[in-house]
């Protein structure tokens, strides 16, 4: 009975999660969202400019040869179909982002790599067992944070990259992809593979906030001078006080 009531109780809790959702997974869905409207503006862009320029040119001939007046019959349909063409074209970003996407995780930039964990695991959320979304979450959030830190990593943090390109690009999918191959019965809620697929990803998760407690190092130490400056000059001595 026991047992009954404990599976019953952990269904629920995996329902409300799932329902609910989290604040982490609903900004990570709303950047991938964002990264596509991205990509649209821009093939509207470019499909606006080069519709404009023929539109202009046809013009300019018909103004000097007012014969080609009725090519616009002709004409106009064409270059309207040519732009609705070029919606359908990948920008040269997106053939970019395409080319960086068959890149192994070896060679791949690191903020593209932590953007590819991120919409990996978050695809993946669903088929995870509900208490592994908190660390699934923490994760992701990790992921968003050090994105913009990992521009700055230089020649002396090659240690700190390999580690985090180890961690988001082989362990952590690796780890992700183990345990979904496993049978339906072994990731059931009560088996013990899905126990330590929950401990292992709290360890992962902890592991990213030891990584990015390292990247934003150098910031936290710009701040703590300013913070002891601050507080020596106008704390510590009444006579150096502004009026």
């Amino acid at each position: 009975m026991s047992f009954e009531l404990e599976r019953v109780l952990y269904e629920t809790e995996d329902f409300l999660r799932r329902a609910i959702g989290s604040p982490t997974r609903r900004a990570a869905k709303r950047r991938r969202a964002q990264r596509k409207w991205e990509e649209f503006g821009r093939r509207a862009r470019r499909s606006g400019f080069i519709v404009a320029g023929l539109m202009v040119v046809l013009l300019g001939f018909s103004l000097f040869k007012p014969g080609l007046f009725f090519a616009w019959i002709f004409a106009v349909p064409v270059i309207l179909f040519l732009g609705i063409v070029l919606m359908f074209q990948p920008t040269r970003h997106a053939r970019k982002m395409e080319e960086e996407a068959r890149l192994t995780p070896h060679t791949l930039p690191l903020p593209e790599l932590a953007v590819r964990a991120e919409e990996g695991l978050l695809d993946r959320c669903d088929e995870l067992p509900g208490r592994a979304l908190p660390a699934a979450d923490r994760i992701m959030a990790g992921l968003r944070e050090i994105q913009p830190h990992l521009h700055e990593l230089g020649p002396n943090d090659e240690a700190l990259a390999g580690d985090i390109r180890r961690l988001i690009g082989q362990h952590l999918p690796q780890l992700v992809d183990s345990y979904l191959a496993l049978p339906d019965q072994a990731r059931a809620s009560n088996a013990e593979s899905s126990r330590r697929f929950v401990e292992s990803l709290d360890i992962v998760a902890g592991e990213m906030d030891h990584l990015l407690e390292q990247c934003c190092r150098d910031r936290q130490s710009h701040f703590d001078t300013h913070s002891r400056f601050i507080e020596t000059r106008y704390r510590e001595d009444d006579n150096l006080r502004g009026s």
